[in-house]
């Protein structure tokens, strides 16, 4: 027998498993994953794409109960091989030939399968590889040839797209009630990326800003310079160098487009401006389920500027994952100005973030140390559940606190942030948010926080 009629037989096999073990009910009934889970989203863009064998083209709901227990994903797991296996053949390829495929072929395309499908079937069968054992699943075959194939294809793409555009904008209609607030349409922010391999361990990315965030400037305006950077691949880690963002817990770390109310905490912008430096940093993970390490070394006078010391800023963070979710510890040592007038720019912090099964999300965030000649500290707490299961969305709470000296009184700002996003189509997003603002009187930006503020903002990603 010939190795592709080999490899039909072992995939077909594996899928005769799991739908005979399906059928007759072998199986106990497992915790059972909704639509809100990742892995049902995954099925389903896999149905959507008419990838899963013996089922038709068309949205996971339609023949499901809305619901499945482990074991039926696991089943559809094995159907999305068989779907890709069929795929290939329909062009005269069988799936294992996909791992032979040479630079420069579309293969992808020319059988209807993305890069991400396969990425898709790759995560699902490792997350349910104890149901697939227990199936008879050869998984280690399984996942070695998806993998091979991952690899094969990810040079294929990466010929075909050397170098990518991409971006946000957003759009927004905002009243501020404070004494220096205004009542406007204003594009709040537009950002455009370039980015690309240079070679296999070699990467960059430049990213500029092109708005009016401020009220006033109108064209004065400028563009200006974010990120720019170089990514350099190791065993187990990335090593970065230029302007980038701060490895420093979650808020931070998160693009502006998927940060719910659209703002950062007002300790993370005062502490941490721009939320990014000049310098070099390292991530380090050994596998997906240990600790992230990052550790960096930075100027520590924000984006576009000379250093004004000699003394370097430091700063690591360790980030462990725990059952639905992950704490960070993070921590920087730095100083900014020289002789007499510099300052401490100390500060250590806690974060934690966690998705519970239905879909509720919680993330908060705990900061103290020095900044300006100061004691400061400030906190975050937010919590959020999607209301929609035929598109991405989330109403949302959030809480966050700052206190800018906590050797004096009456200098506290504190702010509510209530709001509600929905995606009607996945690359733009729709969001409403309300602020109750309440910073006490001697808070040094009394007048531009002082009163609520609410805002309605359309979001397109590019």
């Amino acid at each position: 027998m010939s190795q592709a009629a080999q490899g039909r037989l072992g995939v077909m096999a594996l899928v005769a498993v799991g739908i005979l073990l399906a059928i007759t009910g072998v199986w106990a009934e497992g915790p059972v994953i909704g639509p809100d889970h990742w892995a049902y989203r995954d099925l389903d863009a896999l149905s959507q794409a008419g990838l899963l064998a013996g089922h038709p083209k068309g949205p996971l709901s339609d023949w499901t109960a809305g619901q499945l227990t482990r074991y039926e994903a696991a089943s559809l797991a094995l159907r999305a091989v068989q779907g890709i296996g069929a795929a290939y053949q329909d062009t005269g390829k069988a799936l294992h030939e996909i791992a032979q495929v040479q630079p420069g072929e579309p293969s992808a395309m020319l059988a209807g399968v993305s890069f991400e499908d396969l990425a898709r079937v790759e995560k699902l069968i490792q997350e349910f590889r104890t149901e697939l054992v227990s199936m008879g699943a050869r998984v280690d075959d399984i996942e070695s040839t998806i993998e091979d194939v991952q690899s094969r294809l990810a040079k294929v793409e990466a010929d075909q797209k050397k170098h990518t555009i991409d971006g946000y904008a957003q759009f927004r209609y905002e009243a501020d009630n404070a004494p220096d607030g205004d009542t406007q349409f204003l594009v709040r922010r537009t950002r455009v990326n370039l980015r690309g391999p240079v070679s296999d361990t070699l990467s960059y990315r430049v990213e500029f800003q092109l708005d009016a965030k401020e009220s006033g400037k109108g064209i004065g305006s400028k563009v200006q310079l974010r990120t720019v950077y170089a990514d350099y691949k190791l065993p187990n880690a990335k090593l970065r160098i230029g302007q980038a963002k701060l490895p420093w817990g979650y808020e931070l770390l998160e693009s502006v487009p998927v940060l719910w109310a659209s703002e950062r905490a007002l300790f993370m912008d005062r502490l941490f401006p721009n939320q990014r430096d000049i310098g070099v940093q390292c991530a380090f993970r050994k596998s997906p389920k240990s600790p992230r390490i990052d550790v960096g070394i930075f100027n520590g006078t924000g984006i576009n500027t000379s250093d004004n010391n000699d003394r370097k800023n430091v700063m690591a963070r360790v980030d462990v994952p725990v059952p639905n979710g992950s704490v960070a510890l993070s921590g920087y040592l730095g100083e900014n100005g020289e002789d007499e007038s510099a300052t401490d720019q100390d500060r250590f912090g806690i974060s934690g973030r966690f998705k519970w099964p239905g879909g509720t999300e919680f993330m908060g965030e705990a900061v103290a140390g020095k900044d300006r000649g100061y004691d400061v500290r400030g906190w975050y707490a937010q919590l959020g559940h999607p209301v929609c299961k035929k598109r991405p969305d989330l109403v949302f709470v959030k809480y966050d606190q700052y206190d800018e000296d906590t050797d004096t009184s009456n200098d506290l700002f504190k702010r509510w942030s209530l709001g509600y996003w929905w995606e009607p189509q996945p690359p733009a997003r729709l969001g409403i948010v309300y602020e109750l603002r309440d910073p006490d009187e001697g808070f040094s930006e009394f007048s531009k926080w002082d009163d609520t503020r609410a805002w309605l903002q359309l979001q397109v990603k590019y």
